[in-house]
């Protein structure tokens, strides 16, 4: 009886195939999962963010929505705070100002959710196998007050991509239309002008904020710091959230208003002065991003912003 044996490059190539499937299989591992108020993603099973869709507030006040709570890091622990005690219009990841005009009519105070409500539509999720995942949603924010009609359209794109085991990122890609004529946005009306991306994290007793040159010290208004904000426990090398943006891209950009308790932390633009939004394009539209990790070298984080910047 006559044995036939495969050639070893048929072999070869045959485990090749294997080893390719299973590792693309391996990588099939993020999932959303819609839930009745909003989309959990999930990364081998671990939770990484909440988006939230539906109107969600605190006995009926600081109603909001469209924004990011929790966010996880990879041990699985909450790294953001939604209704905290000390400012309960706060929530998780959010982006927003004090002011919205239309025309000589203050329409809304989005910051404090007043007289306004966002009506998220349109939410497309995709996953892929190379670790990364996309949210993708048009947002209405509606008057409620003296201006009752839709006055923004916002169209939202998050992205995820997993790092390593011990660190993801989150970007933030945003553009506002106007819907009506002569609307204008801004931030508090102080010398601090906060108002933008603002991501509320749980901050340790000694947290510590660094740059690219260092440690940076909060100060009552805006610091002049570098295009990224590590925010840790204490130290340069401990777990943290990486804070990104554009500032050169922003409108009017202020500074980094900081904060080691009781806060939100800000990229602040375009200050106390309302920005008038054209409603011919190109929009507003602004990039952020967020790594979360559980210690990361400074070269890392600068090559991490260098990917960001990159990027269309």
């Amino acid at each position: 009886m006559q044995v036939s044996y495969l050639p070893f490059s048929k072999i070869l190539f045959f485990f090749s195939l294997l080893f390719i499937f299973m590792m693309e299989l391996k990588a099939q591992t993020l999932t959303f999962e819609e839930q009745e108020d909003g989309w959990l993603l999930l990364d081998d099973g671990k939770p990484r963010y909440f988006y939230q869709t539906a109107t969600k507030s605190l006995d009926g006040k600081y109603p909001r929505a469209n924004y990011i709570h929790p966010l996880y890091n990879t041990d699985g622990e909450v790294v953001t705070e939604d209704f905290p005690a000390d400012h309960p219009h706060h929530r998780g990841i959010f982006w927003t100002w004090h002011q919205l005009w239309v025309g000589d009519q203050r329409a809304a105070d989005p910051w404090i959710c007043e007289d306004i409500i966002w009506e998220v539509k349109n939410v497309k999720t995709q996953t892929n196998p190379n670790g990364s995942a996309s949210l993708e949603a048009r947002v209405i924010w509606k008057g409620t007050g003296t201006v009752k009609k839709n006055i923004l359209e916002e169209t939202l794109i998050i992205s995820y991509q997993r790092i390593s085991s011990r660190a993801f990122k989150l970007a933030f890609d945003i553009t506002l239309k106007p819907l009506l004529s002569d609307v204008r946005l801004g931030g508090s009306e102080d010398p601090k002008g906060y108002g933008g991306f603002s991501p509320r994290i749980k901050l340790s007793e000694n947290v510590g904020f660094f740059d690219e040159n260092g440690a940076v010290v909060p100060q009552e208004l805006a610091v002049q710091a570098g295009p990224w904000i590590n925010v840790t426990r204490e130290k340069a090398e401990d777990p943290g959230v990486v804070i990104m943006g554009e500032p050169d891209r922003l409108p009017s950009y202020q500074g980094w208003i900081l904060r080691s308790e009781n806060s939100m932390q800000n990229m602040a633009f375009p200050g106390s002065e309302a920005l008038l939004l054209s409603k011919k394009a190109p929009h507003l539209r602004f990039k952020n991003q967020l790594l979360v990790h559980q210690g990361m070298e400074k070269q890392e984080i600068a090559n991490q912003y260098r990917i960001f910047r990159n990027q269309p």
